[in-house]
């Protein structure tokens, strides 16, 4: 029986990932004189950055991306949840313990769901200061269960990108792939979710798959 519902957070619940790469494309510029490319920009969604780059440029690589936070920042205040979302986490907190579990930084995630609305429907959030590793490996997803005191067969992740779903399955837990944001249903194929979502709402069909007696 699901108890919970898990979410990744930046381009599922919020669409943060176009501010995201704007940052970091500014942190290219001021740093390194050029811009991002989009094979660069591809390697970054939903891992943590400032690890990244620091192993991509060692020299220069923390600089790259303090130059982007402080530009991400100025920028919160833009970033919007995807349509429908507020809705549906206001149906479902009124019956599932709600997490959101990121490879953003804990305050990023703080002051967006903040800024957003969203926090008042969260149980808890886990953030990348939080365990060793960080999505594809399942220790976050691990974090969040222990922390809720559920198995992993109490629980669904949904999320729009690879790492998500790669965490989920080894975490054992049921996948869902956010389509309605930054998720592509072409690359997220060949990782086989359990289940494709257009629309937030359909996250009450996934969930009602896990719930027959």
């Amino acid at each position: 029986m699901i108890r919970a519902v898990l979410f990744d957070m930046d381009g599922t619940l919020l669409d943060s990932e176009t501010l995201s790469e704007k940052a970091t494309n500014y942190g290219f510029m001021e740093i390194l004189g050029r811009g991002i490319t989009a094979e660069e920009h591809s390697q970054l969604i939903g891992r943590p950055v400032k690890k990244i780059l620091s192993q991509w440029f060692p020299d220069k690589g923390e600089a790259i991306y303090d130059t982007g936070r402080l530009y991400f920042n100025s920028k919160l205040s833009t970033v919007e949840t995807y349509p429908g979302i507020s809705e549906v986490l206001e149906k479902l907190s009124r019956k599932y313990d709600l997490g959101v579990v990121t490879s953003s930084h804990r305050i990023d995630a703080q002051r967006l769901l903040t800024l957003s609305g969203l926090l008042g429907y969260i149980r808890l959030y886990v953030g990348q200061e939080d365990t060793e590793y960080q999505k594809p490996d399942p220790e976050p997803l691990n974090f969040a269960l222990k922390r809720l005191n559920m198995s992993n067969r109490e629980a669904v992740y949904i999320g729009d990108q690879p790492y998500d779903i790669i965490a989920a399955h080894e975490a054992g837990i049921p996948a869902g792939a956010a389509l309605w944001g930054s998720g592509n249903m072409e690359r997220l194929e060949m990782y086989q979710p359990d289940r494709f979502m257009k629309e937030p709402e359909e996250i009450f069909d996934f969930i009602s798959e896990y719930n027959q007696p």
